[in-house]
């Protein structure tokens, strides 16, 4: 299968989303709150809407007759193969706060499985991208290839976890126990997984996760030589609880752990 033309397009697209951040963060964002409950805070802001409504209309002039879903609107389904994925701000609390780790996310899949993805830091002034067998990450225009790290020893690794609320507190307590110091609470949402590309991290847990956190970061975790499934090792196209880790000795260390 040939990539070329949307690995282009996703290779030029950072400059076109910082261009467009640029134009419209001078304005006032407003925030939202999409929970139908007062007590759950899941915030959403008009640039994260702006975000999405550009980015599907340049994957829709270019390539007409894919598949499109995304976080702030209607999912658009057709009967090709492929299907690419929208999370205009990945981080939306960090966006809000004004930290600098929020990120796009774009992705396209082929028969379901994920194939090239993009996570953009306009902020941070790089992006992330994988192609058919590398992973790169581009800053000032310097591009480097990412190679995950080959450590598996459980007492020296470095792990950041969320589990977003959904695990008990007993529970999440026998899982950080495992670990001792090396496990490390933390919400830098898909800095996350690009860290352990990078092999700057060595395993990454969450919980809860939907198809659009993850599945732009699948190929670029892959390509890098990292693995990444759900917690009963399945594939992780379909979100969940995902555990993705430097390599696989150390993914099924933790797999083991994760199942109690």
């Amino acid at each position: 299968m040939n990539y070329n033309k949307p690995f282009s397009f996703l290779k030029n697209l950072p400059k076109k989303l910082n261009d467009f951040y640029g134009k419209n963060s001078k304005f006032n964002f407003k925030v939202n709150n999409k929970s139908k409950t007062i007590k759950d805070f899941d915030p959403v802001t008009n640039i994260d809407k702006g975000f999405e409504k550009y980015i599907r209309s340049l994957i829709h002039k270019l390539f007409p007759n894919d598949s499109i879903i995304g976080e702030e609107f209607e999912d658009k389904f057709t009967s090709n193969d492929f299907q690419w994925c929208i999370d205009p701000i990945d981080g939306t609390r960090a966006f809000i706060i004004g930290a600098p780790t929020w990120s796009n996310l774009i992705g396209l899949s082929f028969q379901n499985k994920s194939v090239l993805g993009l996570a953009n830091f306009p902020e941070l002034n790089k992006f992330y991208i994988s192609d058919k067998k590398k992973s790169y990450v581009v800053k000032n225009n310097q591009k480097s290839i990412l190679k995950s790290s080959k450590e598996n020893n459980l007492k020296t690794i470095k792990i950041i976890g969320n589990f977003h609320g959904t695990l008990s507190y007993e529970k999440q307590k026998k899982i950080i126990k495992k670990f001792g110091w090396s496990f490390r609470l933390a919400g830098f949402d898909a800095l996350n997984y690009c860290l352990l590309a990078e092999g700057k991290v060595d395993a990454v847990i969450e919980a809860n996760l939907k198809p659009y956190d993850i599945l732009p970061l699948i190929p670029i975790i892959k390509n890098s030589g990292a693995i990444v499934t759900n917690w009963k090792n399945e594939p992780a196209e379909k979100g969940g609880n995902i555990l993705a880790t430097s390599n696989k000795k150390l993914h099924n260390k933790i797999l083991k752990i994760l199942k109690i």
